[in-house]
């Protein structure tokens, strides 16, 4: 049995995302997922020179090799209003921007609302958007903390719950999106996975069957060379739901045999997870050790 190879959380960029890498050390993780700005508001504070520079010596210093960054959550880029549109494909180059000097290797975002304009209609905006963003950012590109050494970040579309009139909650949609864009901007999207979404969404990861049929209609609709993320929690609804309630690990109405599931199975291995379940950096630190130890265990039948 092979333990996966990076573990870790969203941990915190407070007072500086310099000092994030060692917060990540200090749970024992491999992996971690940031706020390279405040994610609920417009305006972001632009990183310093100083903080760049702390940032990669951090990194070096503790050998960290997979970091994503989470977008705002104030960006949509299926906007029904033009001046938010604007300022959501903005918001986005700016985040791709950050990332790119601190060599991010993705930039976690949900896709976006329709709101009320239909899901087909929304679902060709996004695309339409991704397109924009990835123009305006065709400058990009550099050395990435996994070692790539002339790469431009990519974004990874995040799966969602399906609340409200949110896009990605069904794996054709973001199928759609991948399939919509043009070619170059195809290069540079990639997708995270939220367990706590699908399950969410309709998914039923809990049974062994549904683990297999979930992940046969992925391989469908969007592709296992797409996963680049993946975001591990559990969930306080039932399955369907379509909320968005986080719950720690084996405690939720998942159950750990999703989790146990997850950390044997082989296409995964390789593909950084990280964990936004409530609890903070003790109980994080906890259910790392959870996962790195149910990955030398028999997977649940």
């Amino acid at each position: 049995m092979t333990t996966p190879a990076w573990i870790g959380a969203h941990v915190s960029a407070a007072g500086g995302i310099e000092l994030a890498p060692a917060r990540c050390a200090e749970i024992d993780a491999s992996a971690m997922q940031v706020f390279s700005a405040n994610q609920r508001q417009w305006k972001a504070k632009p990183l310093s020179a100083q903080q760049v520079q702390q940032w990669w010596e951090e990194i070096d210093r503790l050998g960290l090799k997979k970091a994503v960054t989470h977008s705002s959550y104030l960006i949509n880029l299926a906007a029904t209003d033009d001046t938010k549109l604007e300022r959501s494909r903005q918001a986005l180059c700016e985040e791709l921007e950050r990332s790119q000097r601190l060599g991010i290797c993705g930039v976690v975002l949900h896709p976006g609302s329709h709101l009320e304009a239909g899901e087909q209609e929304g679902i060709s905006a996004i695309a339409e958007s991704l397109d924009a963003v990835f123009e305006a950012c065709t400058d990009h590109g550099g050395p990435l903390i996994d070692g790539r050494e002339d790469a431009a970040v990519p974004i990874l579309l995040e799966n969602t719950a399906g609340q409200g009139t949110n896009l990605g909650y069904k794996f054709n949609q973001l199928g759609q999106i991948l399939r919509l864009v043009n070619n170059d901007s195809r290069a540079r999207l990639g997708t995270c996975i939220d367990t706590c979404h699908t399950f969410a969404a309709g998914y039923d990861l809990s049974t062994a069957t549904g683990w297999t049929e979930t992940w046969k209609e992925w391989d469908k609709e969007v592709g296992f060379d797409a996963i680049e993320c993946i975001h591990v929690n559990d969930s306080k609804r039932e399955c369907g739901s379509r909320r968005d309630r986080h719950a720690p690990l084996g405690e939720g109405q998942m159950g750990e045999d999703v989790f146990r599931r997850l950390v044997t199975d082989a296409r995964f291995s390789e593909i950084p997870m990280v964990m936004e379940t409530p609890g903070g950096p003790q109980r994080w630190e906890v259910e790392i050790g959870l996962l790195r130890r149910w990955s030398q265990e028999p997977c649940p039948t």
